[in-house]
This record gives structure tokens, C-alpha cells and sequence, in this order.
């Protein structure tokens, strides 16, 4: 077999032999990447915590009645509120994460497992911070008890704290570690959504400079 024609093969230079270039990749600002993803957990946190601040404000509390001194009990037409708390404070959750996910998408560097990781983590903490801020505002809205005389009624702040393990923060608002995934549910299937929609196989992303690898950085193509 013989050779190619000479032109293919690469020539001298002005200086002399040319070497081999090196492969050219894309060049990544991990402290920007880094920079932007507490930006979108930091974001996502805060709309969950307005999700909270709502959940708060329009939970229905538990009517209940003093029977004795040091003995209360809740009327059995309130009860269902207990369930009513856990299913709104869920919806508002998937919302919030759903939410969440979709402003963390047009954070366009982040986009791909980046982005995906930093949706849930802001998700769970914002949740977290949710049933927290929430939980005291429905504990203001619902003082329970206190000085009740005999006889009288009363409403409590419904509980989140579901039959499994639960967490208990500063503030004595117990809520079950179960509700935390309602959010980030919300917001990696909402991300996941947004992944299928695009079909460029950048996603969409326009990277800032490349450089040869193991070589000296060069301007963008």
C-alpha cells in the first residue's frame, strides 16, 4: 500500500516542524459551576420557603375543648384536619419543588447532572425550612391550649409528623422526615421534563472557551 499524498501530512511551520496539535475540549470554570450551583440551591430553598410561609397561613387548626384541668381532647369533627395539614403542605411542596426546577433550568451552565443535584438539594432544604417557618406561623395562628378554662375551646397548630421517624428542630414543630421528598420529587421530575424537551445534545449550554488538553488555552472556535 503507498503512502498518501504529501499535503495530507502535516508541514513546517514558520518556526519549523509543526507538532502534533492536541485534542481540543471544552474549557470548564469550576468556581463559576460552583458559584452558580449555590446560587440555584439557595433559590430553590427560598421558594420552598415561601411554599412554608402559605402553608402557614391557610392551614386549618384542630378544635378542641378543655375537660378538665390538665386534660383537653380534640372534637372529632376537627380530626381530619390533622390529614387536611399533610395533604396541603404536600401539594404545596411538589409545587414549590416544580417551581424550583424549572427556574434552576434557565441557569443554563448548570444544565445536566450539575443542575439536577443542585434542584434536590435546595429542594430538601427548602422543605426542611418549610415545615419549620410554617410550623411556627400555624403554632401563632394556633396557640393551643395555654390558659383555656374548663369548658372552653380552643384550637392547636396541626402536626406533619407523620407515623415514621420524625425530625424535631428548634421550635418544638415536630414533622416526620417522610415529607421532604415531596419536593424534590417535584422538582428533579420537572427538571427531567425540561431534559427531554430539549433535543440539542448541549442542552442548550454555550460554552465560554476551549483550550487544547494539556496545552495552552486558545480562544473559542
Amino acid at each position: 500500500m503507498t503512502a498518501g499524498p504529501d499535503f495530507l501530512a502535516p508541514g513546517p511551520g514558520p518556526d519549523g516542524p509543526v507538532a502534533d496539535a492536541a485534542p481540543i475540549v471544552d474549557r470548564i470554570d469550576v468556581r463559576r459551576l460552583l458559584r452558580l450551583a449555590v446560587f440555584a440551591v439557595l433559590g430553590v430553598a427560598v421558594v420552598g420557603l415561601i411554599g412554608g410561609i402559605l402553608w402557614g397561613l391557610v392551614v386549618p387548626g384542630v378544635t378542641g375543648v378543655v375537660v378538665a384541668p390538665g386534660r383537653a381532647g380534640a372534637l372529632g369533627a376537627d380530626t381530619g384536619h390533622r390529614f387536611d395539614a399533610v395533604a396541603v403542605f404536600a401539594c404545596i411542596s411538589f409545587v414549590a419543588g416544580a417551581i424550583g426546577g424549572v427556574g434552576a433550568w434557565w441557569i443554563r451552565p448548570l444544565r445536566g447532572s450539575a443542575g439536577a443535584l443542585s434542584v434536590a438539594v435546595g429542594a430538601v432544604v427548602g422543605a426542611a425550612v418549610a415545615a419549620w417557618i410554617g410550623g411556627l406561623i400555624a403554632g401563632a395562628r394556633h396557640p393551643g391550649v395555654g390558659d383555656t378554662a374548663v369548658g372552653q375551646f380552643f384550637t392547636s397548630a396541626p402536626s406533619l409528623r407523620l407515623g415514621g421517624a420524625a425530625v424535631d428542630p428548634a421550635g418544638g414543630f415536630a414533622f416526620s422526615w417522610a415529607i421532604l421528598v415531596i419536593a424534590p420529587m417535584g422538582a428533579l421530575l420537572t427538571y427531567l421534563v425540561m431534559l427531554l424537551v430539549v433535543r440539542r445534545a448541549d442542552l442548550g449550554v454555550e460554552t465560554s472557551g476551549r483550550g487544547p488538553q494539556g496545552g495552552e488555552l486558545v480562544g473559542d472556535a
